[in-house]
């Protein structure tokens, strides 16, 4: 039997650096042999994996390129140091060239993630530290695996950390002196992020200066051959004009400008400050008042997010000058990325851009455990407690209590011979605007080609205005407020435009603090499909009842809908209702019966007004379509004609209940047509 003392060693000989990074080694090959999206590992012809994104493609174009020496322009559109390093692994595989660059690239951010946390905390908190917050969560680990310049910019910025790591060892002993070699690897690799991600090269401009007034902090500190000053200096402006030497040179033979173009089009995208706010409420916490999608915020997803920004804090207030350096460096970060209009919680996940972040994620961990670690100290020593314990408990319930109000309001569709839509604006200015009746591809909509004019003054797409699949609707997102007296909209001709149904509302928002609230308690209120008096509504497979109708619906049949479980919705906007007359609401449907449910009642509300109740039974062939008619009172229909139906099945049963079939769904009526009249 092994003593206590023989498993702990054994269990710190794991937690060694070596160990780890074999493990994590392993953990990536594994992925890698596994993920769906390597080239060759989807048995569907042709297996081109990631090789099929745009992102992608571009680096493989440009590696081949370096490899066959062909600098055409054509071939280069991203900062040329990742695809050159991928060349070098073209030969003997065109599928796995940054295979190998990766997976070191992972390596020695986890080296440095390590020797940075072992400054601050026991190298088994710092190990758990790394494995939660890039290595278990599957979704963040495979962003290190698929090919992305940022894996390679992640390094890089690592290796400035160690920059830090290695001056605070200094002052805290653990070491005698800043060698020239370090001083030139540090310098190096930060100016070698210019032609890696140029925009993550201002990060690393932070984290260069930290490094070099930690060094000038650290003068006198020790004694032992330190590298002089003129010479750090001349050392670390050497190294990092490196890499912007590499760019502007490349560019210049390639491209003929010293920029290049990736600097232009990615600044075409826009960049406003202004939208911060917004941009880190629908990013950080929650994306669905905004942009429909539903879980999206980096702290919905990861909650410890909420302790890690309040670690933050506790680290730009009170941490050393390494902590100080990390926390403006994010800060920084997320004020160079948020605003970026390319940016939004819809790439987030479905496009990936979560990669942007990935760097961030096990310093954040470590901010979060060094706040808990001197909450802890402070209560054990009774002092020093109140700002860590007033940081872990107002950060989060103050994130958490910030609330988006949306305010909607009915808008003028402009019935044209003309393929545009045209609408008359409110006299306000407005955030956005939801589109019910135009309907399309969530790709054709997110990537298609729409123009859009306010007074017959163009803007701009992606700087000035996005359209996004927002629930059943579109939603004309405005990067600014827009005001003017009217818009134009020409959507991509892959949308397809249900005149019957055009509807569409303008939307404000505004923060606000109040009880902490999910996401389900923020949603916008939807816009109504139009509704012409008179037309009826088919819920057949062949009409366009999906326009009008709510949860609690079945898909369509041949002849209808089935309503499920006790009640089901129908919505819709009159364009025509004359308050004076009198109104009608006609449904034809059946209930579903058999021996041993004989009967079903039916109840109507109409704007929360019950209009009518059904019995409907067997004997009265209420299992046989037939129609049924509702009077309306007059005032259950307000003056902007919205008409909320609710009808409740409180007998509901399944067809597998009453040994009709195997069918589990709890069902009410079949629903044919609807019909809104007026006499």
């Amino acid at each position: 039997m092994k003593t206590v003392a023989q498993l702990r060693a054994i269990w710190y000989r794991l937690l060694t650096i070596p160990y780890v990074l074999l493990v994590v080694a392993l953990i990536y090959l594994s992925v890698y042999l596994r993920f769906s999206s390597v080239p060759g590992n989807d048995p569907s012809p042709p297996s081109l994996g990631w090789w099929a994104w745009f992102d992608q493609s571009q680096y493989l174009k440009a590696a081949q390129a370096f490899a066959t020496q062909d600098f055409l322009a054509e071939h280069f559109f991203y900062p040329p140091l990742y695809s050159a390093l991928g060349s070098l692994f073209l030969i003997g595989t065109s599928d796995h060239p940054f295979l190998v660059i990766n997976l070191i690239c992972l390596l020695w951010f986890v080296y440095v993630c390590i020797r940075l946390s072992d400054l601050y905390v026991p190298r088994t908190v710092g190990v758990f530290l790394l494995f939660a917050s890039i290595i278990f969560p599957k979704f963040i680990f495979e962003n290190f695996v698929i090919p992305w310049t940022s894996t390679l910019s992640t390094a890089l910025l690592a290796t400035g950390i160690l920059g830090l790591v290695w001056v605070q060892e200094i002052k805290q002993a653990k070491c005698g002196y800043l060698k020239n070699w370090q001083v030139l690897i540090v310098a190096i690799s930060l100016g070698l992020m210019v032609p890696t991600r140029p925009v993550d090269a201002i990060v690393g401009i932070v984290i260069g200066c930290g490094f070099i007034l930690s060094y000038l902090r650290m003068q006198g500190a020790s004694t032992e051959r330190p590298v002089r000053t003129p010479q750090f200096l001349g050392l670390t402006l050497l190294g990092a004009l490196v890499g912007p030497t590499i760019f502007i040179g490349f560019n210049l033979g390639v491209h003929g400008a010293p920029l290049g173009n990736y600097l232009q089009v990615a600044g075409s995208h826009g960049f406003l400050i202004a939208d911060l706010p917004e941009k880190f409420y629908s990013i950080w916490l929650n994306a669905q008042p905004l942009y429909g999608e539903v879980r999206a915020g980096l702290v919905q997803r990861y909650p410890w997010l909420l302790l890690a920004l309040a670690g933050l804090v506790w680290a730009l207030l009170r941490g050393d000058f390494l902590l100080r350096t990390l926390g403006v460096a994010m800060m920084v970060f997320f004020i160079l990325y948020l605003p970026y209009g390319d940016l939004l919680p819809t790439g987030m996940w479905r496009y990936l851009n979560i990669h942007y972040f990935k760097w961030t994620f096990p310093i954040l961990a470590l901010f979060a455990a060094i706040l808990l670690k001197r909450f802890a100290q402070g209560v054990r020593m009774r002092s020093s407690w109140q700002l860590p314990i007033a940081l872990l408990t107002i950060v989060p319930l103050l994130l958490l209590s910030l609330q988006m109000k949306i305010m909607t309001g009915p808008l003028l569709v402009m019935q044209e011979a003309s393929p545009s839509l045209k609408f008359d604006l409110p006299t306000q200015a407005i955030d956005f605007m939801d589109i019910k009746g135009l309907t399309g591809q969530f790709t054709s909509i997110y990537f298609g080609t729409h123009t859009l004019k306010v007074d017959s003054e163009p803007l701009k797409l992606y700087r000035d205005f996005r359209l996004l699949e927002h629930g059943g609707d579109i939603r004309l997102l405005f990067i600014r407020p827009v005001k003017g007296r009217q818009l134009e909209l020409l959507p991509d001709r892959r949308l397809q435009l249900h005149d019957e149904q055009l509807n569409a509302q303008w939307g404000r928002y505004h923060f606000t603090l109040g009880l902490p609230a999910s996401a389900s308690q923020l949603q916008a209120q939807k816009v109504f499909a139009a509704y012409r008096l008179g037309q009826a509504i088919d819920f057949s497979n062949q009409g366009l009842s999906h326009f009008y109708i709510g949860e609690g619906f079945s898909i369509s049949e041949n002849q209808g809908r089935w309503t499920m479980n006790d009640r089901a919705f129908i919505s819709l906007r009159l364009l025509d209702f004359l308050a004076e007359k009198k109104t009608q609401l006609v449904v034809s449907y059946k209930a579903l019966l058999a021996k041993g449910k004989e009967c079903q009642q039916v109840i109507v509300q109409l704007n929360q007004q019950k209009i009518g109740s059904t019995r409907l039974c067997i004997e009265n062939k209420g299992d046989t379509l037939q129609t049924y008619r509702y009077e309306i009172p007059f005032g259950a229909i307000g003056k902007e004609g919205i008409v909320q139906i609710q009808i409740e099945t409180p007998d509901s049963i399944s067809a597998r209940q009453l040994k009709i079939n195997t069918d589990e769904r709890k069902l009410g009526i079949y629903v044919q047509t609807l019909v809104i009249t007026q006499y």
